[in-house]
């Protein structure tokens, strides 16, 4: 035998999930949440003897659905795990309706789930369906305890095995047994209801879908109506950027927090990870806003031992600038060097949501017309701007007719390299607004998302206005070879320089 049966009461999420019979409600990753459990009271059931595939089905047809459409994540509300022991989760489509045994195969992802509550699945890639009925299925080895509900006998749920071992996944006829969960044979278990397993599905997205029909860099209006009450503002990081403080507690079982900081701008990326991806060339999308960093705390990670990917994704939600609400995507920057992906991103108000996979940079993008006059760059001074003496004493001062070597950066934030053009170096007396000294030196290539550091050679303080205040002045592409997103941020200043005499006067 492979089961044994401990009533108790669902308490906590799943009766947000409850109604009569099968339902699709909104969700914030897909455009629907497959659900075909109805009532708030819970059974636990078993898995004993060998490796038990538990499978639910969906009758796609009510819901007048324009095929193919594309399954993305799956959910499975657990009461005990076997943390170490790698489960199968398992997509099929069914073109006939009835018993699966004949349903074909389209997603198979190896996962380990942790925690008890209810464990979300996000597809690497995405199920494509084309058939009215789909079945979601978990692989389960013996010690896991599930949760079904108490509707009364169902054939929405399947239990399959082969006992004493293991049968092909990818041909549900080779399970020696195979049936439903109404206490009928060859499976002879009555479940007196419906396994807690559901899955979320997109319906459609036109242009910008890769290969599975993901929503690469086009943004899916959601339902208006969405409530995002559970939603939560991070301390410091202003007012426009939302988490799913749920998808912590109750998803991730409280094994992790989320933080943000704000306004990393010099070290935005300028190359995107799943570039072949979108729509448009890379050079054809704009980060806008502010620029955030999320991070975990706590037992983040996963099993694979990436230290940036999240053990579950967590809802964030962003709101953009009224202009830019209808384009607006969200991406996520990850990787060593990191890069960008945009992620599948939905609108509810004047919210954009997506699910973010892994901590790293947060901003949101908006697709450029292809049409504009200026490049996708924006060149400005990165840090701080200093002096470095070759013959000074270092005494805070500068002396007269000294030599001096210049440090600044330049960062470029966008999607395109820049041509050669030129920084301008101007010392200016404060008192006379004089320029006493000015330097032009040769600003190379700056490639998206780099920021080149330079150290020029030979700078020599003025010989007059002798111990006066001066401000340094640096100012890039003088002579607006670049035509840059924004012109108005290429100049850094930097004042409190003192010009010091010298014994024997100054040359």
């Amino acid at each position: 035998m492979r089961f044994n049966r401990f009533i108790m009461i669902w308490i906590v999420l799943l009766a947000l999930l409850a109604s009569a019979g099968f339902t699709a409600q909104p969700t914030q990753a897909g455009n629907f949440t497959l659900l075909n459990n109805s009532g708030s009271t819970s059974s636990n059931w078993v898995i004993e003897g060998e490796p038990t595939l538990i499978m639910n089905g969906f009758d796609l047809t009510p819901l007048g659905l324009t095929f193919p459409i594309t399954l993305d994540a799956v959910t499975i509300a657990l009461n005990q795990t076997v943390p170490d022991i790698p489960v199968q989760v398992v997509v099929y489509e069914d073109s006939n309706g009835g018993s699966p045994a004949d349903a074909r195969l389209v997603s198979q992802t190896e996962v380990f789930l942790q925690s008890t509550g209810v464990a979300r699945v996000d597809l690497p890639q995405a199920a494509v369906i084309n058939a009215p009925v789909v079945w979601v299925g978990f692989y389960l080895q013996p010690g896991f305890r599930f949760w079904a509900d108490e509707q009364g006998s169902s054939v929405l749920s399947y239990w399959g095995w082969s006992s004493g071992t293991t049968f092909d996944l990818s041909n549900l006829a080779s399970a020696e047994i195979l049936g439903p969960s109404d206490g009928s044979a060859p499976v002879n278990i009555n479940m007196g209801g419906v396994a807690r397993i559901t899955a979320e599905i997109n319906t459609g997205f036109g242009s910008g879908t890769n290969q599975a029909g993901v929503p690469i860099g086009t943004q899916i209006e959601g339902d208006t109506g969405e409530r995002l009450a559970l939603m939560d503002l991070y301390p410091y990081c202003g007012d426009r950027v939302l988490y799913d403080t749920q998808d912590l507690r109750v998803t991730a079982n409280a094994a992790f927090t989320m933080h943000c900081r704000a306004d990393l701008g010099p070290y935005s990326p300028g190359t995107f990870i799943n570039a072949d991806q979108l729509p448009a060339p890379s050079s054809e999308w704009e980060r806008r806003g502010v620029l955030y960093e999320v991070f975990a705390a706590g037992d983040y990670q996963t099993a694979s031992g990436n230290s940036e990917l999240l053990r579950v994704p967590v809802t964030h939600c962003m709101r953009p600038e009224q202009s830019e609400l209808n384009t607006a995507v969200i991406g996520i920057g990850y990787g060593a060097p990191r890069e960008w992906e945009i992620l599948p991103s939905q609108r509810y108000g004047e919210w954009i949501c997506a699910e973010v996979t892994h901590q790293g940079f947060l901003s949101y993008f908006v697709p450029r017309t292809g049409g504009e006059a200026n490049l996708n760059a924006d060149l400005y001074f990165s840090g701080f701007a200093y002096l470095e003496g070759i013959n000074d004493n270092n005494d805070g001062n500068l002396r007269c007719g000294y030599r001096y070597i210049v440090h600044y950066s330049v960062h470029n934030e966008g999607f395109e390299a820049t041509p050669e053009s030129n920084v301008t170096l101007q010392f200016i007396n404060d008192r006379t607004g004089t320029i006493s000294r000015e330097y032009n030196y040769v600003l190379p290539p700056v490639l998206p998302g780099d920021t080149a550091n330079f150290a020029q050679l030979n700078f020599v303080t003025p010989s007059t206005f002798i111990n006066e205040a001066h401000t340094l002045v640096l100012r890039i592409d003088t002579g607006n070879v670049v035509s840059e997103s924004n012109e108005g941020n290429n100049t850094y200043s930097r004042t409190g320089f003192f010009v010091t005499g010298i014994i024997g006067g100054c040359p």
